[in-house]
């Protein structure tokens, strides 16, 4: 038998420079659903670098991330905030803990997006965002107002 030829590594245009780079897959389904054509710009931009902190089968569908690691990747508080918001009300991730006391946040990814939504639902789900925003910002207003 003879030698396996060894494969050449892909061009680093194509890897970013690193021959063990992660792949994230972003399936049709997910980019034509009503669901994520309806999330904003940032929350897409965070469930992409969730996908990208995705351990596969050693954590199960549950992510570990801090909030060190949006804001290396230039995401904002408030930005993240909503952007975490919109995600969990659309179906795309349930929100397991936050990052109280030095702890990382957990997320857990679902998918509840792939209900069929129809125009109510929608609206149904952009209405809930609106108003876990008015609480957020009222919440805000009466914490300003006491100190």
């Amino acid at each position: 038998m003879g030698k396996k030829k060894q494969r050449d590594p892909p061009p680093k245009f194509a890897t970013g420079g690193n021959w063990n780079t992660h792949h994230i897959f972003l399936f049709t389904d997910l980019l034509n659903s009503p669901a994520y054509r309806a999330l904003s710009a940032h929350a897409k931009e965070a469930y992409i670098i969730l996908m990208q902190e995705y351990k596969g089968p050693y954590t199960g569908p549950k992510v570990i991330c801090p909030y060190s690691t949006f804001k290396e990747k230039g995401m904002r508080p408030n930005t993240l905030s909503r952007a975490l918001m919109q995600l969990e009300c659309f179906g795309f991730i349930e929100i397991e803990r936050g990052g109280l006391e030095h702890q990382p946040s957990i997320y857990t990814l679902v998918d509840r997006w792939k209900e069929s939504y129809d125009s109510a639902k929608l609206e149904a789900c952009k209405a809930k965002f609106e108003e876990l925003l008015e609480r957020k910002k009222l919440a805000q207003e009466r914490k300003r107002s006491t100190s």
